[in-house]
C-alpha cells in the first residue's frame, strides 16, 4: 500500500486604494468619496487567477489538493484518488468543489522480449487523466489532458538503458451535462456522452533528445442533450457534426553546458465547439469544445453569430539552464542560479456562419516571461520572475505585465515541500480592466462577470498582490 498526493494552500491578498462603493453621488452618478486602503480576495481583483483562461500565469494559482491510495504489487497498480479545489473549513462551504472520489483505475503490465528487445506492455482501465504536452510554467497542455473514463494500452521498447520508444493509444468517454442539486438521489444528472481517442508515439535517445508526435479527437453521437424534433442551430444534427481535434508534437533537447530546450507546436481544429461542453479534452487553458470556443472562437451563446468553429495554431517554448549545468559543477553544488525563459503563442482563426454580425476573424495571443531562481543554501532560495501577456496582438490595450520576487524555505532543496512569500506588481493596458469584455460582449477572462461584477467593474485591477503559499508533492 502506498500513499501519494499534492496540495497547495495559497493565501493571496489584493491591495489597492479605492473609493468606497457606497460613496456614489446620486446626481453625477460618480463615486466621489476619499480613497482608502482595501485588502481583497485576490481573484476578485486580478486578471490572471482563472486556470481556464489564456491570461493565467500561475502566479495566482488557487486552492487545490489531491490524495491517492495505491494498492501495488509487481505488475499491478490499483489507485483511488480524492481531489478538490476549495478548503471547506476556511469559510462557507462550496458544494461544487469536489472532494469525492475523483479518479480510480487499475494498471496491469508485463515484461517480455520481442525481437531481442526488452519490451513492457501496460494496460490501464478506469477513470484517470492521461496527459501530453504539459507546460509546467503555465500549468497547461499544448497537446491535451483527458478527463475521461476509459482504457489505454502502452507499448514500450528499450534499445539500451537510456533509449526507448513508447506507443500510447487510448479510448475514453466523458460525461457532458448538468446536475440538479434539488433532484432526488440518483436522478439529479442529465448526461450526454462524449467520446474521445488519443495516440502518442515518443522516442528518446540517450537522455539528450526525445521527441513525440500526437493526435487526439473528441466527438459525440449521443442525442440525450438535444432531444428536440425540429432541426435548428442547436439540434442533434449540429451536435453530431461537432468535433475537437488536436495534432501536434513536443521535443526536448538537452545539451551539456548549454541547457535544456522544450518546444511543442500544435494545431487545433474545432467545429460546433458549443456542443462539447466542459468535459473530455483539456487543452490550451480550456476544457472541452465549449472552453476553446469561449476563449478563442467568439462563442456568444448564439450559433447565428458564432458556432465555436475554427482553427488554432499554438506554440509553447521553455528554455532552462543553470550555473551548475553551464560550468559542469558537481551535483549538489551550492549556491546555484537557474534561468528559465518561456513563452506560449495562440493564433485563432474563426469560421463564422454567414448570418454573423461579428467582424474580428482572428485572435492572436502571446504570453512570455523569464525567471531567475537562486538556491542559496540547502533550505533557502529566492526567485525573480517577469511576465508579459498580450491578449489581442491586433488591437492595442489588451495587455498586462507583472514583476514578482519570491523567497522560500524548505527542509532541503531536493525535497518536494516549500513555504514561500511573494509580491507581484502588475501593470495594465487601458483595456485590461476588471470584468473586461470582448467586442462581441463576452468576458475577456472567462468567468470574470461572476466574480468581478459590481461597482469596480471596468476599473483597473489591483496592482499589488501579496501571497503566502505552502505546497508539497508526496
Amino acid at each position: 500500500m502506498e500513499l501519494s498526493g499534492y496540495f497547495r494552500t495559497p493565501m493571496a491578498i489584493g491591495i489597492s486604494s479605492r473609493q468606497a462603493p457606497d460613496s456614489l453621488d446620486a446626481t453625477t452618478q460618480k463615486v466621489t468619496g476619499p480613497s482608502n486602503l482595501q485588502a481583497s480576495y485576490e481573484p476578485n481583483r486580478t486578471v490572471d487567477a482563472n486556470y481556464f483562461s489564456f491570461a493565467y500565469t500561475r502566479l495566482q494559482e488557487q486552492d487545490w489538493a489531491e490524495f491517492f491510495i495505491h494498492a501495488k504489487k509487481k505488475h499491478v497498480d490499483a489507485a483511488l484518488g480524492w481531489m478538490g479545489y476549495w478548503y471547506q473549513a476556511v469559510g462557507f462551504r462550496n458544494p461544487d468543489s469536489g472532494w469525492g472520489p475523483g479518479l480510480a483505475y487499475i494498471s496491469l503490465d508485463t515484461d517480455t522480449e520481442i525481437l531481442g528487445r526488452q519490451t513492457n506492455i501496460r494496460g490501464t482501465a478506469g477513470a484517470w487523466w492521461p496527459s501530453f504536452g504539459y507546460m509546467e510554467v503555465y500549468d497547461t497542455y499544448t497537446l491535451g489532458r483527458f478527463r475521461q473514463l476509459g482504457a489505454q494500452l502502452q507499448w514500450t521498447t528499450h534499445y539500451d538503458s537510456d533509449s526507448y520508444a513508447v506507443l500510447t493509444g487510448g479510448f475514453g468517454t466523458a460525461r457532458d451535462g448538468s446536475f440538479n442539486y434539488g433532484a432526488p438521489p440518483f436522478f439529479g444528472g442529465i448526461v450526454g456522452l462524449d467520446l474521445l481517442t488519443y495516440w502518442n508515439i515518443e522516442v528518446k535517445f540517450n537522455n539528450y533528445f526525445d521527441i513525440a508526435f500526437h493526435y487526439n479527437t473528441e466527438w459525440t453521437a449521443d442525442p440525450n442533450l438535444t432531444q428536440g424534433s425540429i432541426p435548428d442551430l442547436k439540434s442533434y444534427g449540429q451536435l453530431q457534426a461537432a468535433h475537437l481535434t488536436v495534432v501536434g508534437a513536443q521535443a526536448t533537447v538537452k545539451v551539456p553546458r548549454y541547457g535544456q530546450l522544450w518546444i511543442s507546436p500544435s494545431i487545433i481544429s474545432i467545429r460546433n465547439g458549443w456542443a462539447l461542453n466542459s468535459a473530455g479534452t483539456e487543452v490550451m487553458h480550456s476544457l472541452g469544445g465549449m472552453g476553446v470556443a469561449t476563449n478563442y472562437l467568439a462563442w456568444t451563446g448564439s450559433p447565428a453569430d458564432s458556432t465555436g468553429s475554427g482553427k488554432m495554431i499554438n506554440l509553447g517554448v521553455v528554455y532552462e539552464n543553470s550555473f551548475r549545468s553551464a560550468f559542469d559543477w558537481d551535483p549538489g553544488s551550492l549556491p546555484d542560479l537557474k534561468l528559465t525563459v518561456f513563452g506560449l503563442m495562440a493564433h485563432a482563426s474563426i469560421d463564422f456562419p454567414s448570418t454573423t454580425s461579428l467582424t474580428q476573424k482572428n485572435i492572436n495571443q502571446l504570453k512570455w516571461g523569464a525567471a531567475a531562481t537562486g538556491q542559496l543554501t540547502t533550505w533557502f532560495g529566492a526567485m525573480l520572475r517577469a511576465d508579459f501577456v498580450n491578449y489581442d496582438q491586433d488591437n492595442p490595450g489588451f495587455v498586462f505585465a507583472s514583476v514578482t520576487p519570491r523567497i522560500y524555505v524548505q527542509s532541503h532543496y531536493l525535497s518536494s515541500e516549500r513555504i514561500y512569500l511573494q509580491y507581484s506588481r502588475y501593470f495594465y493596458g487601458d483595456k485590461f480592466v476588471l470584468n473586461a469584455i470582448w467586442p462581441w460582449g463576452q468576458n475577456l477572462v472567462n468567468g470574470s462577470s461572476v466574480v468581478q461584477q459590481g461597482p469596480y467593474s471596468g476599473k483597473t485591477p489591483d496592482e499589488n498582490v501579496v501571497k503566502l503559499q505552502a505546497d508539497i508533492a508526496f
